[in-house]
């Protein structure tokens, strides 16, 4: 499919707000599993690539479901956690998609390493990535907090993805204040499991 879908082009509003920002380092997280984060972080990274005219990053870093890597069928590639154990450099686990504005680093060995303050400080201030649009999908705060804290410190801004009419109030409540982000931003995902979905636009691009 054409990965400018209409689906896509439904996350043109918020890249359109994160570009008026001037945000480089975006992370999606949720409060709960099954909020479409993956989709919404894919999506928005798909829109920022054409709104920016270039290429932006999209980073697996969702140690406890990395769907992203799943639908890109990069399951036993090195990624993120081999990329912060120092077991590989940044130019052995980008992945170029086949959108042309797109590029991935899937999840990697998750038991090689676990993000800290400092390895992923490191990460995104390196010469590579410090001038380009990265997108981070995230695990649930409730449940992957520890996967979560280091990057929510670091990033220009968190958002925070709930399924419209569906996530519990108390649950977010909960969420924001383990979170400890005095800015977060809400997203409603209303696109999440939609036919059509743009993941494929994942897949490796042919060599």
């Amino acid at each position: 499919m054409n990965s400018r879908s209409e689906v896509t082009r439904a996350f043109d509003g918020l890249a359109s707000r994160i570009d008026a920002s001037g945000f480089h380092r975006i992370g999606f997280t949720s409060a709960v599993l099954g909020e479409g984060v993956s989709t919404t972080a894919l999506g928005t990274a798909l829109s920022l690539a054409a709104l920016r005219e270039e290429t932006v990053v999209l980073i697996d870093a969702n140690w406890l479901e990395p769907s992203l890597t799943a639908d890109a069928a990069a399951a036993g590639a090195p990624g993120l956690a081999d990329l912060l154990a120092k077991k590989v450099d940044l130019a052995a686990v980008v992945r170029p998609a086949s959108h042309a504005g797109l590029a991935f680093v899937p999840v990697g060995d998750r038991s090689s390493a676990r993000p800290s303050l400092r390895s992923v400080s490191s990460l995104i201030a390196s010469k590579p990535l410090a001038q380009r649009t990265i997108v981070v999908d995230l695990p649930p705060i409730l449940a992957g907090e520890p996967f979560v804290l280091p990057w929510a410190a670091l990033l220009d801004q968190l958002f925070v993805v709930l399924r419209e009419a569906a996530t519990p109030l108390p649950l977010v409540r909960q969420a924001l204040a383990r979170l400890g982000v005095s800015t977060p931003e809400i997203v409603l995902s209303r696109a999440a499991g939609s036919s059509g979905d743009p993941l494929p636009a994942l897949r490796a691009a042919p060599a």
